[in-house]
């Protein structure tokens, strides 16, 4: 087959497509079951977090902070929604406090700032989470 202008952008534009539909399906992740999971989450990390377990809140820490990214790449993209980005951002810099609080056996400072973001998970709910 002979690789023509046309051919060649024919190409590009299938490989643009299939990029654009993998981000989109990607963020359709973020909905009521994703953000179950995600609470279950939360109250993992502050459960093993009194329990002075390092290696289980590290692992939830983790776990919620790539969550918190899918959560902000889908309000950012869906727009009309800079609150809830700002939430998923504030939220992913209170993990990564958590996380540095729990390498250095901090739990109680830990804890506290376990509390913060659940907080701040709930005063996004009030605002985007539907009623089931």
């Amino acid at each position: 087959m002979k690789m023509t202008i046309r051919n060649l952008k024919w190409i590009s534009y299938a490989v643009l497509l299939l990029m654009a539909g993998t981000v989109v399906a990607g963020q359709s992740t973020v909905d009521e079951d994703f953000m179950q999971v995600m609470e279950d989450r939360q109250k993992s990390l502050s459960s093993n977090i009194s329990l002075k377990n390092s290696q289980a809140a590290t692992e939830d820490v983790k776990e919620l902070q790539e969550m918190f990214n899918d959560v902000e790449a889908y309000y950012a993209h869906k727009g009309n929604a800079s609150d809830a980005v700002d939430w998923s951002r504030e939220s992913k810099a209170l993990t990564v406090a958590i996380e540095k609080y729990v390498a250095s056996k901090d739990f109680d400072t830990a804890s506290q700032t376990s509390v913060t973001l659940a907080k701040t998970c709930k005063t996004c709910h009030r605002v985007y989470k539907k009623d089931a």
